[in-house]
């Protein structure tokens, strides 16, 4: 068989040159490790749904016509305390902060080394909606609809003036009359603005001679509040501004386009100015940021930090199960031969440029496994420690076995092409490198592992290696016999079940 020739010269080969063998794998690792530490974590909308789905691409066209996904600023308080005291002042001034937009020559909040002034400088907001623009900007709009309407009267009254001067002038009346006729005219014409005026002030709560104000309660309980349902309820038309009689909502929409650290920038400076001292409200609960930028970064986050926690939990635990199960001398190389797969594959993964996502992840503890398992066949069928010529008759008799599980193993995680999700393929895509990976590395440095450290000539460092798996074993010597008594009783429970009868007569 070719392939059996072919695996039988590399065990040999590794056999007779362990060292070389150790210090080219132990070369790859390293830079394995140095290209995994800048692995990217992703949440992107492209782990989820293919580019060329309608979703993605429908999701794509929403970006660029509003802008990316809104970071949610929620402000928690009695809504009366925040739209009807000074805290809208300051909601007012937490928006024009997060916005970006610093008029030239004034100084922005915190400083020039603020949030605000990063905000201002670089750019990543869109637009943003909250409850002090909106209200702000009604105030400003009302204000012009007057002045608007204030101008068109002031027109029309002057008309109106010359138009009753000329008629009285044609009818031969004094000059005196014609002024006092002129200014009757001029008047009736501004007491039709002032019932307008009074008619704008009643539907908006405002006094005989008031106008619309940012700091009148009773104008912006006016516009927020509907009475028919509460006091306190704001209007179902805001819903978007007030989500509740307890609560308002800022949405600061960023550009399309941004890089993922550019969108880590802009979600880290939003956090940062809300915490600041001048936006913060008196007799409220304060803010809480949210949104889909706000969870990326955090899920990109929680990726980062899983990764060698996991990786830390899974070495533990694959010790302990090695020590307490497994006979051979060098019981701890199955580990380091997982370990070097790990490694080297998710090296490869960032040499390929792809993402860290939640699934790639996932894949850390499932290839330990697998390698480990692999490494221990491999390992439990031939001698210890191996030469050149017995490991490599071991090897013609367990390779294929371990070669037909790995293929079996990688047909099995190849069906995970076949999802609609990017994030699932890659999952798979992955394991099926990483099965391919821990063989070759079973083959090459399990040989090279156990041809060195198994010599009678072993330095400091292998004989420090080998009794690290013995002073384990010790530790874990009192747990074995109640492991025993657990696989004695499993085992006997499966012989007199209704289960495995079933199977025997099949």
């Amino acid at each position: 068989m070719p392939a059996a020739d072919a695996f039988e010269r590399v065990v040999r080969a590794a056999a007779r040159r362990p060292r070389l063998v150790l210090a080219v794998l132990a070369v790859l690792c390293a830079g394995a490790t140095v290209l995994a530490l800048g692995l990217k974590p992703s949440a992107a909308t492209s782990t989820l749904a293919g580019r060329s789905s309608d979703t993605y691409q429908a999701t794509e066209r929403y970006r660029e016509r509003f802008g990316d996904h809104a970071i949610l600023v929620l402000v928690r308080g009695p809504l009366q305390q925040l739209v009807l005291t000074d805290n809208l002042g300051r909601l007012l001034g937490l928006e024009g902060c997060l916005s970006g937009n610093l008029p030239e020559g004034e100084t922005p909040t915190g400083g020039a080394k603020g949030p605000c002034a990063a905000l201002a400088r670089e750019k990543p907001v869109q637009v943003v909606y909250g409850p002090g623009t909106f209200i702000n900007s009604a105030v400003g709009e009302i204000q012009d609809r007057l002045k608007a309407q204030l101008d068109a009267k002031g027109a029309q009254a002057e008309r109106a003036a010359t138009a009753a001067r000329r008629l009285a002038r044609k009818q031969g009346r004094p000059k005196a009359e014609q002024e006092r006729v002129a200014k009757a005219a001029e008047q009736l014409v501004y007491a039709q603005f002032v019932r307008d005026l009074l008619q704008l002030n009643l539907k908006y709560g405002l006094g005989v001679d008031k106008t619309p104000r940012l700091d009148d309660p009773d104008f912006v309980s006016t516009l927020v509040f509907d009475p028919s349902r509460g006091a306190t309820t704001p209007k179902a038309r805001f819903a978007y501004l007030f989500p509740s009689p307890s609560s308002a909502m800022i949405q600061v929409r960023l550009k399309p386009g941004l890089s993922d650290a550019e969108r880590e920038r802009a979600t880290a400076l939003v956090r940062d100015a809300v915490r600041m001292p001048a936006f913060a409200l008196h007799d409220a609960d304060g803010y809480t940021v949210t949104g889909v930028p706000v969870l990326a970064q955090d899920v990109t986050d929680a990726l980062t930090g899983s990764l060698v926690r996991l990786l830390l939990i899974a070495v533990l635990v694959m010790a302990a199960v090695l020590a307490l199960v497994f006979r051979r001398r060098l019981r701890l190389v199955p580990l380091v031969v997982a370990l070097a797969a790990v490694t080297l594959t998710f090296g490869l993964m960032a040499l390929a440029g792809a993402p860290l996502t939640m699934a790639s992840v996932a894949v850390l503890p499932v290839l330990l496994g697998l390698a480990v398992d692999y490494a221990i066949q491999y390992q439990s069928r031939i001698p210890d420690p191996p030469g050149p010529a017995s490991a490599a008759w071991a090897a013609r008799r367990a390779v294929p076995v371990i070669a037909t599980a790995a293929l079996a193993t990688a047909a099995g995680f190849l069906v995970l092409l076949l999802s609609p999700v990017p994030m699932v393929r890659g999952f798979g895509v992955l394991l099926v490198v990483g099965v391919g990976v821990a063989f070759a590395v079973a083959l090459t440095g399990g040989t090279a592992a156990l041809a060195w450290l198994g010599g009678r000539r072993a330095g400091p460092l292998a004989r420090s290696a080998a009794g690290a798996g013995e002073l384990l074993a010790g530790a874990a010597r009192p747990l074995r016999p109640p492991a025993a008594a657990i696989a004695r009783l499993g085992g006997a429970t499966l012989r007199t079940s209704p289960i495995r009868k079933c199977f025997v007569a099949a």
